[in-house]
């Protein structure tokens, strides 16, 4: 996928993007900055500077950005179901999943949310 890019992928951002925790007015801290990939425990931007991902943990990226088998197994699952939510109804994978975590936890917690 080919596109804007550096400074003009980061123009579109401030003008078309609010990020979660974002200032309303991105250009009081010089615009938004655009991570463009990862690898391993850091990411890029599209000006190419390179950070550590110090929130990776904290959302969904534990082991690090770009790893092949990861990749193989979302793409797999991606190709069957991409998203559903658990919220009222389950599929294969969350009853899989559940069930790991059931037989690995101590004592009677045996349901995860």
């Amino acid at each position: 996928m080919s596109g804007p890019s550096g400074t003009d992928l980061q123009a579109l951002a401030s003008a078309h993007l609010w990020g979660h925790f974002s200032k309303l007015t991105p250009e009081d801290h010089g615009g938004t900055t655009v991570i463009e990939r990862g690898e391993g425990c850091y990411v890029w931007d599209s000006n190419g500077n390179r950070y550590l991902d110090g929130l990776a943990g904290l959302f969904v990226t534990q082991v690090g950005h770009g790893q092949r088998e990861l990749v193989e197994a979302m793409a797999e699952q991606a190709d069957k179901l991409a998203y559903f939510p658990v919220w009222t109804y389950a599929h294969p994978s969350a009853v899989t999943l559940a069930t790991r975590l059931a037989e690995m936890a101590p004592g009677d917690l045996n349901r995860v949310f």
